[in-house]
Order: structure tokens, then sequence, then C-alpha cells
């Protein structure tokens, strides 16, 4: 393999070096054909025949040659990456586990695959009670603190929004759900999300603004630090969160 990314390498090298009046591209073209022709998914004749072409008259075929591979390898990543996404929405709706009318989801999930669509501009939550919408880059924003420091986290889904809670409870932050606009509706990953035949019961999270005589007090000084960490709405939440509690 490396040896057939050092050839088209040396291709593009060639092609950079340019040089008016000269057979540089077509030397090389011609010692390489059967192994640049694999990798840009051309028959080998194609190539040979521009072994006596000067190298400004070769030159636009072989860019057009390296732009349409980039393109194709693009397009490839894109699809791997789409149903990445796609079989992530897919855990996401099948493990959720309901109470009542509101669905606790798979942080690793959520927070994870769900988002490594980087052309999906809004996440769907859907069920037959709520539905929320979401910009991905705000749950992007809680992936990149949130999961990081607190082992405890947890999710869940219901008619006002998407909440979380950590410290059993003692911090919680809720995004609610905002329009989606009409120019941005292509881009929406709607994840549907099946209620059961029998509901699971799990213990309803402690609210965050419920203050328990018995639990101790948070270090102000250590949530201040912990929040300074974070960034924009996300810190000022953190900090909200931690001095309430």
């Amino acid at each position: 393999m490396a040896g057939r990314r050092s050839g088209l390498a040396g291709l593009e090298r060639v092609l950079r070096a340019l040089q008016p009046g000269s057979h540089n591209i077509g030397d090389y073209v011609a010692e390489h054909d059967e192994e640049l022709a694999v990798l840009l998914g051309v028959d080998a004749s194609e190539l040979r025949a521009l072994a006596s072409q000067l190298d400004e008259e070769a030159a636009p075929r072989v860019r057009a040659l390296l732009q349409h591979r980039a393109e194709a390898r693009t397009i490839r990543h894109q699809a791997s990456r789409r149903d990445a996404v796609l079989a992530a929405a897919r855990r996401l709706a099948m493990t959720a586990v309901w109470r009542d009318s509101a669905a606790l989801l798979d942080i690793s999930v959520l927070l994870g695959d769900l988002l490594a669509d980087v052309t999906v501009q809004h996440i769907g939550l859907m069920s037959r009670v709520f539905a929320v919408h979401l910009p991905r880059k705000k749950l992007v924003e809680v992936a990149d603190v949130l999961p990081r420091q607190f082992a405890d986290l947890v999710s869940w889904v219901d008619r006002t929004g998407l909440h979380f809670r950590w410290r059993q409870g003692r911090g919680g932050l809720s995004l609610y759900s905002q329009a989606v606009p009409a120019s941005e509706s292509a881009h929406v990953l709607h994840v549907s999300i099946p209620a059961p035949a029998i509901r699971k019961h799990w213990p309803a999270p402690a609210s965050a603004d419920r203050r328990s005589r018995d639990a101790p007090r948070p270090n102000p000084t250590n949530a201040a630090l912990s929040a300074a960490r974070t960034t924009g709405w996300l810190a000022e939440a953190l900090t909200e969160a931690a001095f309430s509690a």
C-alpha cells in the first residue's frame, strides 16, 4: 500500500514541477502506468496515451483524474460516516428505557457516534409523546465536556426537552427543543424512539434544584475551577448548577 501511495505522490510532485516543453509527466506515467491505472480507476492504455504529450498538454487530464479520485474518496467517506450515524440512531432508539412519558438514553451513543456526521445540522428525538429538535453543534459542545467530567452522567428526553444530570442529580443541564429553519430542514437526523409494549421503570433522577440536608455542600472553589474549563453557555450552565446544588 505504501508503494502505491508513493507512486501517486510521485505523480503529484511531477505535476507541481511542471516544465513546459518537457515530457516529465509522460515519462512518469509510462513508467508507472499499471499502478496508476488502479489508483486512478482508469484503463492503463489511457495513461499510456499521455506518454507522448508535452507536460502542458498532459497536465489538464492528469489534474482531472486526481480531482475525480479525490471526489470519489470523499463521497465514499461521507457515505460510510452516514451509515455509521444511521446505525447509531437505531441503537439509540432501540436501547431507550421508558418511564412514563420520558425515555432514558444511552449516553455513549447520544454523545458519540450519533454526532459523527458533520453534514447533519439538527438532531430530532421523536416519539408519539415528544418531538425534540436540537442543533447538532450544541450536542457536540456537551459531548466535549460532560462525559469527561462526570462518570455518573445520565440523560433522558421528554416533551419538555433533553435533560442531563450528574452527581446523583445535584448537577444538571436541560436543552429545550428549537425550531428548525426551513433552509436547514434537509439536514435533520430523526431518531424515532418506539414506545415499548411493557414500560420499564427506572428511578426518577433527582432534580437539580432539590437540596438534600444529608448531602455535603459542593466546594464553590472546586466547582468554579471545573466550570472554568468549559466555554460559553455551557460554562455558565455548569457554574449555575454547581452553586445551586
